[in-house]
């Protein structure tokens, strides 16, 4: 996994501007928070588990070309799986 600095993954890149760099980190860093607290409020007493989603997801949205576009979505879909694997499955057969 990456680190949690991603200002170099944001500084070598190729396709963006240098003044882009600092703000595109600090923006998702904003977009991050947000959707802890959201996750938080929809599974409450889960936020190991939310802080864990959000994490794998940012690591994974620095690998594309557009982390600020893929990383709600990723950060959603692996709550999914996270909250999904801890449920007993037979909570679904009523």
């Amino acid at each position: 996994m990456k680190s949690l600095s991603h200002s170099s993954d944001c500084e070598h890149s190729t396709t963006l501007p240098r003044q882009f760099c600092p703000q595109l980190i600090a923006r998702l860093g904003r977009v991050k928070t947000q959707l802890q607290e959201k996750f938080e409020q929809a599974y409450p007493g889960s936020a190991h588990l939310v802080h864990q989603a959000v994490a794998e997801a940012d690591a994974l949205a620095w690998e594309t070309s557009f982390p600020h576009l893929f990383l709600p979505d990723f950060a959603e879909a692996r709550l999914a799986e996270i909250v999904g694997a801890r449920e007993p499955v037979f909570a679904h057969a009523a």
